[in-house]
């Protein structure tokens, strides 16, 4: 547990964005964390283990999805209202909630790279290790993640009129 306390943010963070319409979130770091603690004599790199937790969470995410185990749009709904806070504001919880339905039309690499350099704050360098990619391509990959989303993003009239009021 001491190696998993300084990086517990950042995975809840990615766990958040990762488990979107899929699972809930919490279920996801707990497996994950379960699925580390279990294998912990076989991690080899013990100071990597963040790398260690995306990849087992994005396995099973993957796996998940390939169960067809998704959530219905009412019960995700529900879901965030119960974790939303009361600083949160409506407009808040609309823009957010529109944002992963934007993200969720990107190619899953596109959409973790996406996540991983802008929700959990992580380099391009260590992207590239987590994807075992390039960094070049790691840098189109963003790119071109950007660009769908915002047309993507532009494509929704409705939403984008709430998203400015």
């Amino acid at each position: 547990m001491s190696a998993y306390e300084p990086i517990h943010e950042s995975f809840v963070r990615f766990c958040k964005a990762r488990a979107y319409r899929v699972m809930s979130h919490e279920d996801l770091v707990n497996e994950s964390v379960l699925r580390a603690y279990q294998s912990w004599e076989n991690i080899k790199a013990k100071d990597k283990l963040l790398y260690y937790l995306f990849g087992t969470a994005r396995n099973i995410v993957l796996n998940t999805v390939r169960k067809k185990t998704e959530y219905s749009l009412e019960a995700m709904k529900e879901e965030s209202v119960n974790e939303s806070t009361a600083s949160n504001s409506a407009e808040m919880n609309m823009e957010v909630e529109f944002l992963y339905e934007q993200l969720d039309k990107l190619s899953d690499q596109k959409k973790e790279a996406l996540i991983l350099f802008e929700i959990s704050g992580f380099s391009i360098k260590e992207i590239a290790k987590l994807q075992n990619s390039t960094e070049g391509a790691v840098k189109v990959m963003l790119s071109r993640a950007r660009k769908e989303l915002k047309v993507f993003m532009e494509d929704q009239p409705k939403q984008k009129v709430l998203m400015e009021i």
